[in-house]
């Protein structure tokens, strides 16, 4: 016989122990990763049973069965909101064994008075879902990654090293192709084709703005943990772990271009950063007190000086502001149409205008660019010193400086439609990860091998009830389909329909022998892409291949559309093929060598690891080479085959667990029966008496 204690958490953070019914079965069960439903995760457990309405509890629940109870200074009692969960926890024989929260379901009454309240105990684990609730990936803060939606930051995210924030080679709406006889023509191709050789024309080229952000994938999950508060172990989610580490998503929530529907419009500010030196026409003992240095004029002494800054623009008709700032602090502004005047009248002493670092700037919210050219104008007035001196100027020069609107980038707006614990249930069952709590609250995440690896083996032979025992199959499904549910690309669809199989998908089964049973299906939530390596379609033969391999997001119809999240590995090129770019305007930009593109495989070669469920060639290599790490091979292989193995049984066994053994078990453990080792299904263990009805699968791992 145990001793079972519920405590709960009251409104002040304290625990209140509760009281529980003699005859009430208190029964708990767990299980982290059922055979029946192997694609689930989050499952510790729950329970649901009743409690008395004690004078403790009705305290606790703030007597819920009565809204207009008062005190005793005859006030409305606040009310017990059974929406929200409390904190809770179980004790078995005064020791803590499940930590999780409990929800109030309802009150029975008898004789119109209180007799009990039903309460739903969920393990920790569960929780996820309910924190996340339907929140997406919009709800995050990912703001760090906000940044400007132009052709030059394009360019920049494209061509430097790997980071968090990159762009790939995947274009939303036109093909690309390369010819390095730009004369040619495309046999064969339909749509839009880009022809992006290094002396392609501007009329084609690689456009920038085909071009999206991507996000790696850790940065979204830490920013989930830090919205919900929640603590992941890296015993997989980890920067060394590259299979995981490398994974991105493609920020393409609209389909075609980024949708300035979306974005907020914000002045550009460009800043006047090519002054030209100058010297005082006369009192050259000035010169060292006003320096220009590039983007800033530095002011020291103590004279009377007056700035202007002169800007003419070459359009009168487009709205603009300039600014001043005094060490980064905005000093004057002034807005208008055509040539300004932007005067700071003052003296060094008293101020307010002194010594210290000036910069300009010029803005505009139109998108039409503007070219200005102007001049700053320092004049010495008089000298701070007490002599007399001759007023002087010193002219310092700007031009061709040019101001665009630029387009903000907000990552809220432009990251994928999915819910974040969609999200993370879909990258738990990419990697067949399995989650449980540990006692710091930390959430304890790793692959189900190694969760497996991480039990000891306990003799249970002792307590097993020898007279009853039930031994089944152990699956009842006759194959397993892991896939993608977005496949609908171009490139992916033209693959199923010639090779008439989804592309990156598995099915697992004995192909030897004819199962009864379901098919049953992992499905991830995101796109997968079939990339294309570019060829010269100068070489008739075939056989010249160029580095650039992209991705294309059009339907079979070749139009841009928009489907699942897309998840994919890149791939920096150095000193490879020269592409060339043109910018948002259409203008040539020039040619590019160094690229990031995208790839199903965590290197340009077979001895990789791919996200493909099975296994496929590696798109970038030439003669076709079959890569074989897949994400079935790493992560299911090990427990579908067991499970599938013709000498595997599900076998239901009645034990009495001592309390060291139930208050000290993983679900990672194996029980050993009569010199049998077996992986635990499930446990359902009686509270009150320790009887445990335990399911157990073979393990042919010992």
């Amino acid at each position: 016989m145990f001793t079972i204690q519920l405590f709960i958490e009251d409104n002040d953070g304290s625990d209140v122990r509760v009281d529980l019914f003699k005859d009430e079965s208190v029964t708990i069960t767990q299980t982290i990763q059922n055979v029946r439903d192997i694609g689930s995760i989050f499952t510790d457990f729950t329970r649901t049973f009743n409690i008395p309405a004690s004078p403790n509890t009705n305290k606790l629940f703030k007597h819920y069965y009565n809204s207009d109870i008062v005190g005793s200074d005859n006030t409305l009692i606040s009310a017990f909101d059974a929406r929200n969960r409390k904190n809770s926890r179980i004790e078995l024989n005064h020791t803590p064994f499940k930590k999780g929260q409990i929800r109030l379901d309802g009150v029975f009454l008898k004789d119109n008075k209180p007799n009990s309240y039903k309460i739903t105990f969920f393990g920790n684990t569960v929780k996820l879902s309910t924190l996340m609730g339907d929140d997406t990936l919009s709800a995050l803060d990912l703001s760090a990654f906000n940044t400007v939606y132009t052709a030059g930051q394009i360019k920049s995210k494209l061509q430097n090293p790997i980071s968090d924030f990159i762009v790939p080679i995947i274009t939303h709406t036109r093909r690309l192709v390369y010819n390095s006889d730009s004369s040619g023509s495309y046999v064969g191709y339909t749509g839009i084709v880009d022809d992006i050789h290094k002396t392609a024309g501007a009329n084609k080229a690689l456009s920038l703005k085909e071009l999206k952000y991507a996000l790696r994938v850790h940065k979204i999950i830490e920013a989930i943990q830090t919205k919900y508060d929640l603590t992941f172990s890296d015993d997989f989610l980890n920067t060394t772990n590259t299979p995981y580490y490398n994974l991105f998503m493609w920020l393409h929530r609209k389909s075609g271009d980024v949708g300035t529907d979306s974005q907020v419009v914000e002045p550009f500010s460009q800043a006047v950063n090519t002054f030209q030196t100058g010297t005082f026409s006369a009192g050259a003992s000035y010169d060292s007190q006003v320096v220009s240095n590039g983007s800033k004029l530095t002011v020291s002494g103590n004279d009377n000086i007056n700035f202007e800054l002169n800007v003419v623009p070459n359009n009168n008709s487009i709205t603009y502001t300039i600014s001043a700032f005094l060490n980064g602090d905005l000093e004057y502004s002034k807005t208008g149409t055509g040539t300004q005047t932007l005067e700071m009248v003052g003296l060094f002493t008293p101020s307010p205008v002194g010594p210290g670092d000036y910069t300009f700037t010029i803005s505009t919210t139109s998108t039409t660019s503007l070219v200005v050219t102007g001049t700053a104008t320092v004049t010495v007035i008089g000298h701070g010193g007490g002599s007399v001196l001759p007023e002087t100027s010193y002219n310092i020069t700007f031009s061709s400086l040019t101001v665009t609107q630029s387009q903000p980038f907000n990552i809220s707006s432009e990251i994928p439609k999915i819910k974040c614990i969609d999200f993370l249930s879909g990258i738990f069952k990419m990697f067949n990860l399995t989650a449980f709590v540990e006692d710091d609250g930390t959430i304890k995440i790793q692959t189900l091998d190694t969760f497996y690896a991480s039990g000891v083996t306990k003799n249970i032979t002792d307590f097993v009830d020898i007279d009853q025992s039930e031994i089944n199959t152990a699956l009842p499904f006759k194959e397993i389909d892991f896939r993608y549910l977005g496949r609908k690309t171009f490139f992916a669809d033209t693959h199923e329909k010639i090779f008439s199989l989804e592309w990156g998908t598995e099915t697992f089964n004995l192909s030897d022998v004819t199962l009864d049973g379901s098919i049953y299906k992992i499905e991830l939530p995101f796109e997968h892409h079939k990339f294309q390596r570019l060829l010269d379609l100068n070489d008739q033969t075939g056989a010249t291949v160029t580095d650039i391999q992209f991705g294309w997001s059009v339907n079979i119809d070749q139009n841009a559309f928009i489907d699942k999240p897309l998840l994919f590995y890149p791939i920096r090129i150095t000193s490879g093929t020269a592409i060339q770019t043109k910018d948002f305007d259409g203008v040539s930009s020039g040619a590019i060598s160094n690229y990031i593109i995208p790839s199903n495989v965590t290197t340009l070669t077979a001895a990789g690891q791919s996200i493909h469920f099975g296994t496929e060639f590696n798109e970038y290599t030439n003669p076709p080479q079959t890569v074989t790490k897949n994400l079935f091979s790493e992560y299911y292989t090990n427990y579908i085959s067991d499970v599938f193995d013709s000498k595997n049984r599900l076998t239901r066994v009645t034990a009495y667990l001592p309390a060291k053994i139930l208050l000290n078990l993983s679900l990672a453990d194996r029980f050993e029966i009569n010199q049998k080792s077996y992986k635990i299904n499930s446990i359902s263990t009686d509270m009150e008496n320790g009887k445990s009805e335990i399911e157990l699968i073979n393990n042919f791992n010992a």
